[in-house]
């Protein structure tokens, strides 16, 4: 098993280099984000389940206990105050009420701490996220889907400007057919905690063709646009191809984004690759670019991609990027799994020099219990979560539960190895 574990972390960068010539992957091992929407459908066909459940309410818990076992001694002086720098756990207790025919009651609270090297409670936090949905059927002939509060990661569009983006707000979406219209206010800032965003999007068979319209308001003196369009194509065959091409602008400059993903599977071998470009025009967005903030910087964030609007705006914009995300996993049987996966970027800004690397993640992974998905697993990679910001010019914790508003990427390159035990109830 060693043996096994060694290869494969040893060699995660160089199969992601090469599977990215030719694939694409979905699996995101361990990091998995836990969705407060549509639990039933989620938990229906995992049977292993034991939290209780009936035609009024379905339970669920998701975890993951971890502990990082070594970071690259270049960076630890940084490193130590991490928040996620030891014995560590996270937590989503999940559950989905509907005690009316159309109304459904989202709860979603994460219980985590990153770390105990400072006592056994310090840094413990609960967060609480609750999402209300209300849907109606025949209203002037379209089917209605009104949501408020937390309503989960929001996509606009393919991606070009939101994209994974945690929100609180609200929408409203209407369909008939091979229609849908959707109004999404962002309460939070999809860019900046200042201010928010309101959008129109329309879609026909679910994205064949679309446009978006984005309304962007800031209470700092950004000085962007307030309007911004977009008009995008995308569609996933039956043969694990997908695309996703997106043409947006507005008064001041113009931005684009083409991508393609391919997954494919032979028998217990599963392969995929994502290769994407990305334009962005100077002052697209006025000064907004390099002033950005994650606003949420968090455990859960692990399974996001490097190459995004708000990542690449973190350097500034007037920049073409060019990106491909790879991997693998492979099932030896239901005990024992290896997998890995790389994203090489390189973002060529015109106003200053360019930003490019790779981040890759690697590991072995086993499940103890048969007909059951708990798992330990052993990790070793490079994209790092920035879990530290600045307070009165010295590096101090920003928890989960405290908006981070410093002007930075999510990840940053920084080796590490990590173990850790996922559970599902």
């Amino acid at each position: 098993m060693r043996f096994v574990v060694l290869i494969v972390t040893v060699m995660a960068p160089f199969l992601g280099i090469l599977l990215g010539l030719t694939f694409p992957l979905t699996a995101q091992a361990y990091f998995k984000y836990a969705p407060n929407r549509d639990l039933r459908k989620q938990v229906e066909s995992e049977t292993f389940r034991i939290l209780p459940r009936d035609e009024t309410y379905v339970l669920a818990l998701d975890g993951d206990f971890f502990k990082p076992v070594f970071l690259d001694p270049r960076n630890l002086e940084y490193y130590r105050y991490d928040f996620y720098h030891g014995n560590g756990y996270w937590l989503d207790f999940r559950g989905e009420f509907s005690p009316l025919e159309n109304l459904v009651l989202n709860l979603k609270t994460t219980f985590t701490q990153g770390t105990s090297s400072n006592g056994p409670t310090f840094g413990t936090v609960v967060i609480p996220r609750v999402g209300l949905t209300y849907r109606q059927q025949g209203f002037l002939g379209f089917e209605w889907e009104t949501r408020l509060s937390d309503i989960d990661r929001q996509t606009l569009g393919a991606g070009l400007f939101i994209e994974m983006r945690e929100t609180v707000g609200g929408y409203i979406k209407a369909s008939k057919e091979h229609y849908d219209l959707r109004l999404l206010v962002d309460g939070t800032g999809s860019f900046t905690l200042d201010g928010g965003v309101a959008a129109l999007e329309v879609m026909y068979r679910k994205g064949l063709l679309g446009a978006t319209l984005m309304m962007l308001e800031t209470e700092v003196p950004y000085d962007p646009p307030k309007f911004t369009a977009t008009l995008l194509s995308q569609s996933r065959f039956e043969n694990g191809l997908a695309y996703r091409i997106e043409l947006g602008g507005n008064e001041r400059n113009y931005a684009a984004m083409a991508g393609m993903d391919y997954e494919v599977t032979w028998g217990d071998l599963t392969v995929y690759a994502k290769p994407q470009y990305r334009h962005y025009g100077r002052k697209l967005f006025g000064d907004l670019a390099g002033a950005i903030s994650q606003n949420y910087v968090s455990y859960d964030q692990n399974d996001k991609p490097f190459t995004t609007a708000l990542n690449i705006f973190a350097y500034g914009d007037n920049v073409n990027t060019y990106s491909g995300q790879t991997g693998f996993e492979y099932r030896f049987n239901h005990f024992y799994r290896a997998y890995a996966k790389t994203e090489l970027f390189s973002f060529r800004f015109q106003d200053r020099s360019e930003v490019s690397g790779i981040f890759y993640r690697a590991g072995f992974r086993f499940f103890p219990f048969k007909n059951r998905e708990d798992e330990f697993g052993v990790l070793m990679g490079n994209q790092y979560l920035i879990a530290s910001t600045l307070v009165d010019g010295t590096r101090a914790f920003s928890p989960p539960d405290q908006v981070d508003l410093e002007n930075k990427p999510l990840f940053m390159q920084q080796t590490y190895w990590m173990v850790n035990f996922s559970i599902k109830l």
